[in-house]
């Protein structure tokens, strides 16, 4: 990621007047909303450079300074304290007090400001020595942020130039120096108006590379030469661009100061900026063969423009209120359409892949059969940090993909009750698995247990969690002057069950234990005592019992796929009590996802 601190050197009073731009307080407002939005790296800008732009501009000066007490702004100063630096502009423009009243009428505006990092160079200092030692014909080399047309001009009038930096005594090294009276030379309107705009173009590069800081390009109104550096990710155009189409400009104007400071470089924030850059440079990446002039970033800028309004759903933007919802909304969005356009796009999936390298640990489907499983495996993935994706289409119908960080994935199947059926778990599954190639498959939800303690036949309590060492078909069998089971008998997956009893293992609860054992599996929904027993009477090794287990395990197995079975206990398969599926299901859950876990984090 291009991480390091952000350059503000637009707000930049010396800049404004020597380019003759002047931006509207609104305008400056929204582009330091949006890129505090958009890049969790901290923004860097001298002290004075900032006082001396925005103190002129109430609400820009109001939300600056509550940008540097938040620590997203790093006010610089070769000063040691807010009052050193006030007596230092005091020296410096003791001349024109009247063209900086900010430092003499209103310095206790300044009050309790708390400076930042302090810088070990003086910049009017370092100004000069640059312009004394500039020679010419190294203008491209020295100034590359300043524009040729200027170069001619600036050069005549050099001498002058130094003449009155030599002669400046304790003044700083702007246009009111230019104009004045200072040594025996003087400089035309036009050396005058090139020399002051070379010296902006000056103090931006030496501070920006003094303190290796990033620069932004596409500010509105700022007509200095852009580095190419920063394109595409401290594009200003592109990156508010990128944040309207995923949540429109009405929302992303709503955002406000105190949700941008508090959220300000959060894991969330930086997860979003980081699939930001991905999405920006990989879109670069696929259009940049296309431009004419590849050094024109004007160009470059619309045609990426052009393939974001194209590629992103503009249709659906995300609903999320605060901003923190936002970052975890956006971060899902630009994953999920990365994802889509790097199967078809090579060139985007070539700079896509530098970000988001291709799932190593396999896809985990997990599934459920009611309403009561999917609260609880809905509440289990949002605790452990994965959010919606997308729906993903699988055969003739549809799964639910959630996502985390950058590989993690869980997909979520539901079926209805039962093996058998075209909803069911045995209609749904095969054709979804043919679809997705999971790796793994894990049935998660309720039972009924075969060894209550209640009924004095082992130890199982109600919410105790079991998991399937293998399932039994007990639906199968022969009838004859005798009933034989004649059921398949499958072992789950060797792997999954592993994993499963290292979750189990860390899994440190006085109130529920976990058992593993022969699960038994058919079409009924049990609710019989004398069929219960008859279960245990057939299966005197079973533990348990549920309905979708058949299905699972000859899916799974037909297909080559891993599986397991971890469900909670609700009910003894007899008079049924209410209270228990919530409990039994959440339980349940929480270890299907721990063993899930262990899986994703093993590659």
């Amino acid at each position: 990621m291009k991480a390091g601190p952000v350059f503000l050197d637009f707000l930049n009073r010396e800049a404004s007047r020597s380019a003759a731009r002047v931006r509207a307080d609104r305008v400056d407002v929204n582009i330091l909303r949006t890129l505090a939005i958009a890049l969790p790296h901290t923004f860097s800008a001298n002290i004075s450079q900032l006082t001396e732009y925005c103190s002129s501009r109430p609400h820009l000066f109001r939300l600056t300074l509550n940008l540097i007490e938040s620590r997203v702004i790093d006010a610089t100063s070769q000063a040691a304290s807010i009052e050193d630096f006030i007596v230092s502009r005091q020296r410096l423009y003791g001349h024109i007090p009247e063209r900086y009243p900010f430092f003499f009428e209103r310095a206790a505006e300044l009050e309790g400001v708390r400076l930042g990092t302090r810088n070990d160079f003086d910049m009017t200092g370092a100004l000069g020595q640059r312009l004394l030692a500039y020679e010419p014909g190294r203008f491209a080399f020295d100034l590359s942020r300043a524009h040729p047309h200027d170069q001619s001009a600036f050069e005549s009038g050099l001498p002058a130039v130094r003449d009155k930096i030599l002669h400046r005594e304790n003044l700083a090294i702007t246009r009111d120096l230019l104009e004045s009276n200072r040594g025996s030379h003087s400089l035309t309107k036009g050396q005058i108006d090139a020399a002051s705009r070379i010296i902006s173009a000056l103090y931006m590069g030496e501070y920006a590379g003094r303190r290796s800081l990033r620069v932004c390009t596409g500010i509105p109104d700022f007509p200095f030469t852009e580095i190419f550096d920063g394109f595409p990710a401290f594009d200003f155009p592109l990156l508010d661009g990128l944040i309207v189409l995923l949540v429109g400009r009405r929302k992303l104007d709503a955002f406000d100061l105190e949700d941008i400071c508090s959220c300000y470089a959060s894991e969330d924030h930086q997860r979003f900026g980081y699939y930001l850059e991905a999405f920006l440079e990989s879109s670069l990446n696929a259009v940049k063969s296309q431009v004419n002039l590849p050094g024109s970033l004007q160009a470059l800028r619309a045609l990426v423009m052009q393939f974001l309004r194209r590629e992103l759903d503009v249709g659906t933007l995300l609903s999320s209120g605060t901003l923190s919802e936002f970052y975890i909304a956006a971060s899902q969005r630009l994953l999920e359409f990365g994802q889509r356009i790097a199967k078809s796009n090579g060139l985007f999936s070539e700079k896509w892949r530098e970000y988001v390298p291709e799932y190593s640990a396999g896809l985990i489907l997990i599934t459920t059969a009611t309403d009561t499983e999917d609260a609880a495996l809905f509440s289990a993935l949002h605790e452990s940090g994965f959010s919606r994706t997308t729906p993903l289409k699988a055969g003739a119908g549809f799964v639910q993909e959630f996502g985390r960080g950058l590989r993690d994935r869980v997909v979520h199947l539901r079926t209805s009750a039962g093996s058998m059926g075209v909803n069911s778990a045995g209609g749904t599954l095969p054709p979804v698995i043919a679809s997705l190639q999971p790796d793994y498959i894990i049935s998660a939800g309720i039972c009924f247990g075969l060894k209550p303690a209640k009924y004095e036949q082992g130890k199982q309590e109600l919410g105790d969690v079991i998991i399937s060492g293998h399932v039994q078909d007990y639906e199968s069998e022969r009838l004859g002057r005798a009933i034989t089971p004649r059921g398949e008998r499958l072992p789950a997956g060797a792997g999954l069950l592993q994993a499963a009893r290292i979750a189990r293992d860390n899994t440190a609860s006085d109130s529920w234990k976990c058992y593993e054992g022969l699960v038994l599996s058919g079409q009924k929904l049990v609710d019989d005592e004398a069929f219960v027993v008859s279960l245990r009477s057939r299966f005197p090794d079973a533990i348990a019992g549920e309905m979708e287990g058949n299905a699972v395990a000859g899916a799974s197995n037909y297909a080559g796929k891993q599986w397991i079975i971890v469900k909670g206990i609700c009910d003894w398969g007899m008079n049924k009590e209410d209270g228990w599926q919530e409990k039994a299901a959440s339980r349940a859950c929480r270890l299907a996802l721990d063993a899930a876990l262990i899986v994703l984090s093993s590659n």
